[in-house]
């Protein structure tokens, strides 16, 4: 077991003192619930998004020609159906302010009336006066009589960025034969109850310019403020404004785009002719203008990526759009292309491909593009392509209704087609067309309606309400805005406004939820046909989820609404249709989309709820509207990363109004459940007063889901509450508190990971907002109530009482009395202590760490550890050696050990502090003074700190602490501490082995240090005889040790002492001949290898000799490899002798003489010093005899071997007696080596030394040698006399001189 330190961060934040490792209430089966709920939600997002788009609902593909609709039944499916008919829409009529009408008697010239539906206004002109009204209800009249013409032309845009005061917030564009006025608008900061504010009209024009004769009829803004006009005369001009003169431009100024400055002189290269154009559209989001003339020309501007540019791109005249169109719809009559009364942008969020609708004077519809199909989404126009020709009701063969004609006023807008048509003088005839009833029809099929409207229709504009937060209208996959159906619980209905001399007629357009309440309130309940076919033709699962949204209403005037609701999806949505394929139905039986979603992956479901299992449509319409409700926020990041002040800070993507309207909606949803389902019953309708309904929802596998549903809802709820008070409470604040690695994965977040798997995070924030308000007990408190009360899952009561401890310890840590900190630690862990399982124990021991209560530190993880692990299952699984198959005692062990690694962290941190080396100096990372050092503390007190932590830890009964702390003071190699300790669990520590070596370096040491001093040696007799990597020369000291510890042992009289002893004596002496053997192939540089054998383990005398010895050629080492053998040969030790001298001599060969011999000499002194007690190891006649010969042959001085021997402590008389026998023994040796009287010459040199020698022998043994010695010289001058040898007379001579000093001797 290895304990790894690692230094933890000080943090005195309640984000760090949560614990997220420890499974929640309700445990992996709640888990699995939320993910099952979730892969629901996801399957029906991804069905949401799967409807088909425009491109191909109107049937075209990349390869095929335009196409032609309109002329099917199935194109117009109510066509003739009054009664379905009546519940498109409804009208109000609001009059003319009264305050106009007198105006009238005074107008001379021309009058004129429009919308400004950007502001919810009407206009009018009377010759040169304009005014401004409230279409809504006829309040808040302006009015603007500033000029001196007849306003020709006007129009309403927004003021370019920078160039105007802030207050200023729309630009009204007036235009007279003579000049062009830009007035100011402005509004009070006060609204009204309906959020109206009032208008003011600047007094004095903010610029007027001349209009060089053009005679301007129609005006048009784009998004950033450009202002461009139409001209009788055909030409397109922009009204161009700055804040300041430029160089070579005025602030304010006409441009013409139609005729550049050579036309005016070369009349030929203008674009313009004589043909007044009557309208001018933009298209904001690709930057794109358009112009449509009398004479039915259509013409392309490009504005570029940007919107700043300006560039032709080509004109279609009538006859080609007519033509074009007569090629796709043969059948159809040509009068009915004639006359162009209208162009409609298509914005990118309708269509990526079409781009423009051209409405004819019979009301046809002409779908145009202006790219190519093939080409990606950032073409620029480039052509203007007939793609689509749709013809208005009445075509079809069977068709019940007439075909609108004398069409004036034409609008489309996102499905939605309005023709106006002058049939009488008197009333006008509006069609309205809607695909909003069939989003998912493969082909392009719209309900239909007529209404007369009193009067001309001067006037007609789109005015729905826009979705107070964009961020509730997410594109759907393909770039799109999804349809109504999907988003009618968060949209106003579509409202149109038709301007007319009689007042304003504001159609309000009914989403299917708005049609449904009607068709109960007409029919007084749910049980009427019409419902039932309301049912029918929407099919069952979307028309639950429409009832959805009346049933989920608490308003009190919805009361009676809701409870028919309930009842319509009990009576509608509880059966399960066996031939339905698939969960969930398409709105029509022939649904087929070309382009469907990619699903999401790993969609299959488990725990309860099988895969192929058929639900009834309300489970699907339970499951649709929850995931409409959260659609905006499912898949999205809910925060987002930006630059404040040149820092990166985090910021919610809602606000806090945006993110409670969600929980609104959930709580809703989530009370109906409640409300119709208790427990783990079947869904009923429990809260159903009127008529008896035996109708329930949810047995086997459907109830679980629903029961998941349930889990999912309460989850999200909580998720979402906690969302809105931590953007209430300022989110980018409470993020900033955050750890970064909590803060990089909430970046990452969406509302789904949040729910489904963001407890830990949304823990963390929770904790980061208590941390905001850390001093403030009152706020502290209330937040903290407030967070029981909204997200009681994910702040529970363990998690408030830890809030607590942690502000108890941030209270400790600032009081200055010694005895009150104490106490308030104390407190803290006590508290800690009861809710061990929520605890982040890493972070709560942090904060009391940084605080000095380090005694709470151990007293808190060994608490934890033991409610970890209450069985006590690590430590059977650590003394069971670790079983790989113990899953449950590895999960309780690695628990037990993370509670154990926080004590040794602050250990680690301690000992560093009271030891810490000496920094190296290092060149500064900025310039200025130097950074001071973190704050430490002193070491005397870290050291005292460190042994008070050792010590609780040793006196509690936990032995895997104390296992713990052993493995922390071997790792970090403070063993002299270890042995200190007195720890009944030390002893086993150190044998374990765990299949792993036992700790007997230190066992040899503990054994010793408590006198076991058998055991000791034991021990030190298995560390040598290991096998490893251990030097020999260690294990010779393991061996030396040994013995000296046997030799203290009290058992020395004991029989197995004295064989032990002399086990370990042999093993020392086989020790040292292997270091010998070492030493001596070191010195040969052999391989790393051949070391690496030598240093595994205790080899035998026959290994070291055949191995080693023999195979290198030690034969110093073979001489004491035979010596510890007791293996005395004369022949083999005589030959070990031989090549000893030779091998010697031959590694000195390329010495000097002099040299060779003083080695030589040194050899046979430090080997008679090992053997020369011993004949047998040491033949002293035969070291002798080889010596000399080879002394011979190298010409040496012929007294060194003689020297040397005697130098080793061998007599004189000896040495004399061995080279008397050697002369005797008349080897022919020495006349070979030409050298006949070598011995002689010996001889007189010892005898020269015995002579000098002489005084120290005894009497008796001096007359004894001397007669020895004076027969030897006779004898050797007699043979030298009978020499002819050169040297024979100097021996002689040598030898006549020891002659008379023996005979003087006395």
């Amino acid at each position: 077991m290895a304990i790894k330190p690692h230094t933890t961060m000080q943090q005195n934040t309640l984000s760090s003192t949560l614990n997220f490792s420890v499974s929640e209430s309700g445990g992996d089966g709640g888990m699995q619930d939320l993910e099952v709920a979730g892969r629901l939600i996801d399957k029906h997002l991804s069905y949401d998004s799967s409807f088909p788009s425009l491109l191909d609902r109107l049937r075209v593909s990349q390869q095929s020609c335009a196409t032609v609709s309109g002329l099917s039944e199935s194109d117009y499916p109510n066509s003739g159906d009054l009664r379905s008919a009546r519940h498109l829409h409804t009208t109000r009529k609001v009059p003319l302010p009264s305050e106009l009408m007198h105006h009238f008697q005074h107008m001379q010239c021309n009058c004129m009336m429009g919308l400004f539906p950007e502001i919810n206004r009407a206009w009018l002109t009377i010759d040169n006066d304009i005014y401004v009204w409230l279409y809504e209800d006829g309040s808040d009249l302006a009015y603007f009589d500033g000029l001196h013409e007849t306003i020709l032309s006007v129009g309403l845009v927004k003021p370019k960025a920078g160039v105007f005061k802030p207050y200023i917030e729309h630009l009204l564009c007036l235009t007279t034969t003579s000049e062009i006025v830009l007035l100011g608008v402005s509004f009070s900061q006060t609204a009204d109850a309906e959020g109206n504010s009032g208008m003011h009209l600047l007094p004095e024009p903010l610029f007027s310019v001349p209009t060089d004769g053009s005679y301007i009829l129609t005006i048009k803004g784009t998004g950033d403020g450009r202002i461009f006009m139409g001209a009788k005369d055909g030409c397109l001009h922009e009204l161009v404004y700055q804040a300041e003169d430029g160089w070579f431009s005025r602030k304010c100024q006409k441009v013409n785009h139609s005729k550049s400055a050579l036309s005016y002189v070369l009349p030929f290269l203008s674009f313009s002719e004589d043909d007044p154009i009557n309208q001018v559209e933009i298209d904001n989001s690709r930057h794109v203008l358009y112009t449509l003339s009398d004479k039915g020309t259509v013409t392309v501007y490009d504005l570029e990526n940007d919107g700043k540019g300006m560039g032709r791109v080509l004109s279609v005249p009538h006859n080609h759009i007519m033509n074009a169109a007569l090629q796709v719809a043969k059948t159809v009559d040509k009068a009915n292309f004639k006359g162009v009364v209208s162009l409609c942008a298509i914005s990118t969020s309708e269509s990526p491909y079409v781009h423009l609708v051209v409405v004819t004077v019979t009301g046809v519809r002409l779908y145009y593009t202006t790219t190519s199909l093939n080409g990606g989404l950032s073409q620029r126009p480039s052509q203007l392509t007939l793609l689509h020709v749709r013809l208005p009701p009445g075509f079809a063969a069977n068709a019940t209704v007439y075909r609108p004609t004398k069409v004036h006023k034409a609008l489309y807008s996102h499905g939605t087609g309005i023709l106006c048509s002058n049939e009488s003088n008197e009333v006008d005839t509006v069609w309205t067309m809607s695909s909003d009833q069939y989003p998912y029809h493969h082909t392009l099929a719209e309900s239909q309606s007529t209404l007369a409207v009193d009067g001309y229709v001067w006037a007609l504009a789109d005015v729905t309400p826009q979705l107070w937060c964009s961020t509730f209208n997410p594109t759907s996959i393909q770039g799109t805005r999804p349809p109504l159906l999907v988003t009618q619980h968060q949209h106003a209905p579509r409202q149109l406004v038709l301007l007319s001399a009689n007042g304003a007629h504001i159609l309000t357009f009914q989403r299917p939820v708005d049609q449904l309440r009607h068709l109960m309130e007409e029919a007084s309940g749910a049980d009427a046909p019409p419902v039932k076919d309301f049912f029918t033709a929407m099919t069952p699962t979307q028309a639950c989820a429409t009832a959805l949204i009346i049933a989920t209403d608490p308003s009190s005037q919805n009361a009676q609404a809701a409870e028919w609701a309930t009842r319509a999806l009990f009576l509608y949505g509880t059966n399960i249709a066996s031939s339905q394929p698939a969960p969930f139905p398409p709105l029509t039986q022939n649904f087929n989309p070309q382009q469907m979603s990619t699903p999401l992956p790993g969609q299959t479901l488990s725990t309860g709820v099988g895969q192929d299992t058929q639900f009834s449509p309300l489970h699907n319409a339970l499951y649709l509207y929850l995931a409409r409700v959260l659609r905006s926020a499912w898949s999205t990041p809910l925060v987002k990363e930006t630059q404040v002040e040149g820092k990166p800070v985090v910021v919610g993507v809602m606000v806090a109004e945006e993110v409670g309207f969600l929980a609104c909606h959930v709580e809703l949803l989530a009370k109906f459940l409640a409300t119709n389902q208790s427990g783990t019953t079947p869904l009923q309708p429990l809260n159903i007063t009127s008529g008896n309904l035996n109708r329930s929802l949810g047995e086997g596998s459907e109830r679980a889901s629903l029961l998941a549903l349930r889990s999912l809802l309460s989850q999200a709820l909580e998720v979402l509450r906690l969302l809105t008070l931590l953007t209430t409470h300022s989110l980018t604040q409470i993020t900033s508190g955050l750890q970064k690695e909590i803060r990089e994965q909430l970046r990452a977040m969406t509302l789904r990971d949040l729910v489904l798997t963001g407890r830990e995070v949304c823990r963390s924030l929770i904790m980061a907002l208590l941390d905001r308000y850390h001093g403030d007990n009152a706020s502290s408190d209330a937040i903290s109530e407030r967070l029981r009360d909204i997200c009681p899952g994910l702040y529970r009561v363990e998690d408030a009482k830890l809030a607590k401890a942690n502000e108890i310890i941030l209270s400790a840590k600032a009081n200055p009395n010694k005895a009150e900190k104490e106490k308030g630690f104390k407190e803290a862990v006590a508290l800690c202590k009861q809710i061990g399982h929520h605890v982040n124990v890493s972070g709560i021991c942090s904060q009391l760490a940084s605080g000095g209560a380090y005694e709470g530190v151990v007293d808190l993880c060994l608490s934890v550890a033991g409610q970890r692990d209450p069985a006590c299952l690590a430590l059977h699984y650590y003394k069971n050696n670790e079983p790989a198959d113990d899953h449950q005692g590895y999960m309780a062990f690695t628990a037990r050990m993370e509670c154990y690694r926080l004590i040794i962290d602050q250990l680690n941190q301690l000992v560093g502090t009271g030891a810490a080396p000496p920094s190296s100096p290092s060149v500064p990372t900025r310039p200025g003074p130097p950074t001071p050092p973190p704050p430490t503390l002193p070491s005397t007190d870290a050291t005292q700190y460190a042994n008070q932590m050792m010590s609780l830890m040793v006196g509690s009964g936990d032995e895997l602490a104390h296992v713990t702390l052993f493995q922390w003071l071997v790792d970090t190699s403070r063993t002299d501490r270890l042995l200190a300790l007195t720890s009944p669990y030390l002893e086993n520590f150190l044998t374990r082995s765990n299949g792993q070596a036992p700790l007997n370096h230190l066992l040899w040491r503990y054994y010793e240090r408590n006198k076991d001093y058998y055991k000791a040696a034991k021990t030190l007799l298995m560390l040598a005889e290991q096998i490893g990597d251990t030097p020999v020369s260690v294990r010779v000291e393991y061996l030396s040790r040994a013995l000296m510890c046997l030799s203290s042992c009290e058992m020395n009289t004991a029989s197995n002492y004295s064989d032990f002893m002399l086990h370990l004596e042999e093993k020392k002496e086989v020790a040292r001949v292997q270091l010998m053997v070492l030493d001596a192939l070191q010195s040969e540089g052999v391989g790393p290898d051949v070391i690496s054998q030598l240093n595994s383990a205790l080899l035998t005398l026959t290994i070291l000799y055949e191995k080693f010895a023999e195979p290198w050629s030690l034969w110093e080492c073979k001489l004491a490899i035979v010596h510890c053998a007791g293996h005395s040969e004369p022949q083999l030790v005589q030959s070990i002798w031989t090549k000893l001298i030779d091998s010697e001599l031959e590694r000195s060969a390329i010495l000097p003489l002099e040299t060779r011999v003083d080695s030589m000499s040194s050899k046979i002194k430090s080997l008679a010093r090992l053997y020369s007690s011993n004949p047998s190891y040491f033949p002293l006649e035969h070291v002798i005899k080889h010596c000399e010969i080879r002394s011979v042959q190298l010409r040496a001085e012929n007294s060194w071997v003689a020297n040397t021997l005697q130098a080793c402590g061998i007599p004189v008389n000896k040495l004399i007696n061995i080279y008397h026998k050697l002369y005797h023994s008349g080897e022919s040796v020495w006349e070979v080596e030409r050298s006949p009287h070598h011995l002689l010459a010996v001889l007189a040199h010892l005898l020269s030394m015995l002579i000098q020698t002489s005084m120290s022998l005894h009497p008796q043994q001096k007359r004894a040698l001397r007669e020895q010695c004076l027969d030897y010289v006779a004898e050797y001058l007699t043979d030298l006399s009978a020499s002819a040898d050169v040297s024979s007379g100097v021996i002689s001579a040598r030898l006549k001189s020891c002659q008379a000093k023996l005979e003087r001797i006395a």
